[in-house]
C-alpha cells in the first residue's frame, strides 16, 4: 500500500513543479511582451491568453500535492472546541466533502471539454487555440485530484475503522498553526501510510 501513496506523491509533487513552472515561463513571456511593445514597437498580445491557461492548469495541477501536504484552507473554529474523537470525525467529514467537491468539479468541465471539443470551439484571439486543449490539461488535473482524494478518504477510513486517531489526524487533520507554516518554519508532513 505505501508503494501506492509514494506514487501518487511523486506524481502530485511533479504536477505541482510542472504547474509552477508553467506560472514562472507565463511570467517570463507576459515581461517580455511589455518590453517588446514598450521598447521594439512590437504589437503581438498572447501573454494573456496563454497565461490564463497556465492559471487554470498550475492551479487544477497543485490541488492534489497541496491536499498531500494538508495546504488547503480551513476554517475550524468549531473543531478546535470538541474532543479528538469529534475532531477526527469532523476532519474525516472535510476530506469526503473535499473529494465530492472534486468530483463535482471534474463533472462539469468534463461537460465544458465535451462541448467544446462537439463544436471544434476556437478562442477568439490571433492564436486560435483550440479550447479543447487548455481544458482538457485543466481536467486532467481534476481528475488526478479526484484519484489523490479517493485514496485519502480510503486511507482516513481504514484509519477510523481501526480507531486509530493519530493516523487519521496525519491523513486528514490541518497541518497546524497557518502562520507558522506560512513562514516555512513547520517541516512538511507525511502521510503514516508512506512509512508503513
Amino acid at each position: 500500500m505505501h508503494r501506492l501513496h509514494d506514487g501518487i506523491e511523486a506524481i502530485s509533487l511533479w504536477m505541482a513543479r510542472l504547474g509552477g513552472f508553467l506560472l514562472i515561463a507565463t511570467s517570463v513571456l507576459l515581461s517580455v511582451e511589455i518590453i517588446a511593445r514598450k521598447f521594439a514597437l512590437m504589437p503581438f498580445s498572447i501573454g494573456t491568453e496563454l497565461s490564463m491557461y497556465a492559471l487554470a492548469a498550475s492551479a487544477s495541477w497543485s490541488f492534489s500535492y497541496a491536499l498531500l501536504r494538508r495546504a488547503h484552507v480551513r476554517i475550524d473554529v468549531i473543531r478546535n472546541l470538541t474532543g479528538p474523537r469529534v475532531r477526527a470525525a469532523l476532519d474525516l467529514l472535510a476530506l469526503i466533502a473535499l473529494g465530492a467537491l472534486a468530483i463535482v468539479m471534474a463533472h462539469y468541465v468534463w461537460d465544458t471539454v465535451e462541448t467544446s471539443w462537439s463544436l471544434g470551439a476556437r478562442e477568439n484571439t490571433p492564436l486560435g487555440t483550440p479550447l479543447v486543449i487548455p481544458q482538457g490539461i485543466w481536467f486532467m488535473g481534476l481528475c488526478w485530484f479526484v484519484v489523490v482524494c479517493v485514496e485519502q478518504i480510503v486511507l482516513a477510513v481504514t484509519a477510523a475503522a481501526r480507531r486509530d486517531l493519530a493516523s487519521l489526524a496525519a491523513i486528514a487533520a490541518p497541518a497546524g498553526d497557518e502562520i507558522t507554516g506560512a513562514l516555512g518554519t513547520m517541516p512538511p508532513q507525511r502521510s503514516p501510510v508512506a512509512e508503513a
